[in-house]
């Protein structure tokens, strides 16, 4: 399940940052920032190196791999992306790929790490059917 932060549950405390194994979420302004797993992830298309995989439906960066090129810090649509200066590789949220949850959900005081794809998607159809109800009768 992919996660999509809800910002209007933030607090800001910054317990998901904290546990992160990967430091691959940033918490500004009370907005978690994080890897969303894209379906057809640019960072994994533009990699010249193949170091990111898609592993148990994540998008994850295999250290090992890569050049520190940063294409794919300059591809990604949210800004997930970010490079480790010194060891000149990049890395982002892997969605504790190896773990039944993400840590950053589970140590969520709010829910804000709670929303699902699916979550969204039927959230917009409910707001769509609304709509159409109200201006289409």
């Amino acid at each position: 399940m992919k996660i999509i932060p809800n910002v209007k549950k933030c607090v800001g405390c910054s317990r998901c940052e904290r546990i992160c194994p990967t430091n691959g979420i940033a918490v500004f302004d009370k907005i978690p920032l994080k890897c969303v797993h894209c379906e057809d992830a640019p960072c994994l298309n533009v990699c010249p190196e193949h170091a990111i995989k898609r592993i148990n439906d994540k998008v994850v960066v295999i250290k090992e791999h890569c050049i520190g090129c940063e294409l794919c810090v300059g591809a990604c649509p949210f800004g997930a992306m970010s490079m480790d200066l010194n060891l000149k590789i990049a890395y982002k949220c892997n969605g504790c790929y190896n773990l039944e949850e993400e840590l950053c959900k589970k140590v969520c005081p709010t829910e804000a790490l709670s929303y699902s794809e699916n979550e969204v998607e039927d959230k917009r159809k409910l707001y769509i059917s609304k709509l159409k109800k109200m201006y289409f009768v």
